[in-house]
């Protein structure tokens, strides 16, 4: 016998801008072609050559025919939006971290924070310019993975019922989407068939020998206006994702934009029913030298035709196994030897762990964003420049 789901009320996205937004084109990799086994050899080599092309292009790009239906997408987008609607009070219990980051002390090891721990984020955790807070919040998932210890985080009751589809869909992101995507990377630099897949599988209930990361449902409520004045109308303040990978439900509202590192400007990201967008972060930037960018990406008010709406994105960062060091040292690449990526002098190496830990302390606080303008203050881990600011020389 079939057990009828809880009903909620669907997240209602915005209907797409009537106004004249300049969308950028962006690289479509359609997983549906994608063929296993000896007979698919030459199907993969074209969507490789199709990934490629999206990852040297912008790094950013829609990732259609992933599989996952999107009945299933809907109904979490509705329970996440029940989530992130429960009572504040309620919420602060389940709190991933302090009520802002700066109180998230960056030298204590054992406090994970909002950016890292399981749980809430309150609005108003992250600094921005001008001394405003953000207005966005989210609930973050952990050790998603692996069945024992997913468990074993404090949410509540809503979470803990939903958990399992909570589960299932970013399994199926890491153990499906991500195994075809790291078959393709294999193709493109050259390597032996399973080196990249090596970096981000999964053994069970281990994730110090694991690939993963952590899913994220994520709430912008948008600013008041002399907030958003203060912020030249940004919601969430440029920034690379310190993960390998990072999955966004594809939505219709005119927010996201990525800096172009060929030339500076903002870009607006369309918007394709039931795709995914996909770029990518510091980690495989890292991996590869800088062959593939980790893109600087950011969240601003919409038109004024979507003003009035909420914002909700369900997000993968996908990470490698915590101990990989990051650089091309670690994927012997021929093809990125023959086309000169190797690790510059001043990177010191470092494990993605490392970087983590690192970089996640450091966000949204008040002393690196207090500075007006597009950019944050920038500042160095481990001889790497944390934001990655490509364009025009940075």
């Amino acid at each position: 016998m079939t057990i009828a789901k809880p009903y909620y009320p669907p997240f209602v996205h915005v209907e797409p801008t009537k106004e004249n937004i300049p969308f950028v084109e962006l690289g479509v990799v359609d997983l549906s072609k994608y063929v296993e086994g000896p007979e698919g050899l030459e199907v993969r080599k074209q969507l490789a050559a199709e990934l490629e092309e999206a990852v040297t292009t912008q790094g950013f790009f829609f990732l259609e025919g992933h599989g996952y239906p999107k009945s299933k997408l809907d109904y979490l987008q509705a329970v996440s939006q029940a989530i992130l609607d429960l009572p504040l009070e309620e919420k602060e219990r389940y709190s991933a971290g302090s009520a802002q980051s700066d109180a998230d002390a960056i030298d204590d090891g054992k406090k994970l924070g909002a950016e890292r721990g399981s749980g809430f984020k309150q609005r108003g955790y992250w600094a921005m310019q001008n001394g405003v807070r953000d207005a966005i919040e989210h609930i973050k998932y952990r050790d998603l993975l692996h069945p024992t210890l997913r468990n074993k985080h404090s949410y509540p009751p809503l979470v803990q019922q939903h958990l399992p589809e909570i589960a299932e869909y970013f399994s199926f992101l890491h153990l499906n989407v991500v195994r075809k995507l790291a078959s393709l990377f294999d193709i493109i630099l050259e390597l032996p068939e399973g080196t990249v897949w090596n970096l981000f599988e999964v053994h069970e209930d281990q994730p110090e020998l694991s690939g993963g990361g952590f899913g994220r449902a994520m709430l912008y409520h948008g600013m008041s206006a002399s907030d958003e004045a203060k912020t030249n109308n940004t919601w969430l303040r440029g920034h690379s994702d310190a993960s390998a990978l990072t999955f966004i439900t594809s939505q219709p509202m005119a927010s996201l934009q990525f800096r172009d590192y060929h030339d500076g400007e903002w870009k607006y990201v369309g918007y394709r029913p039931n795709a995914l967008v996909l770029n990518i972060g510091d980690r495989f930037e890292f991996l590869t030298g800088g062959w593939a960018k980790s893109t600087i990406h950011r969240v601003v008010s919409p038109p004024k035709d979507q003003r009035g709406h909420r914002r909700l994105g369900v997000i993968y960062f996908c990470d490698i196994k915590p101990s990989v060091y990051i650089d091309p040292d670690t994927l012997q690449s021929p093809k990125l030897a023959r086309l000169g990526y190797k690790k510059p002098e001043e990177w010191e190496r470092i494990t993605g762990e490392q970087w983590d830990d690192q970089k996640a302390k450091s966000f949204g606080k008040a002393y690196i964003n207090l500075p007006p303008g597009d950019e944050p203050a920038p500042f160095y881990i481990y001889g790497r420049l944390a934001e990655r600011w490509h364009q025009l020389g940075k």
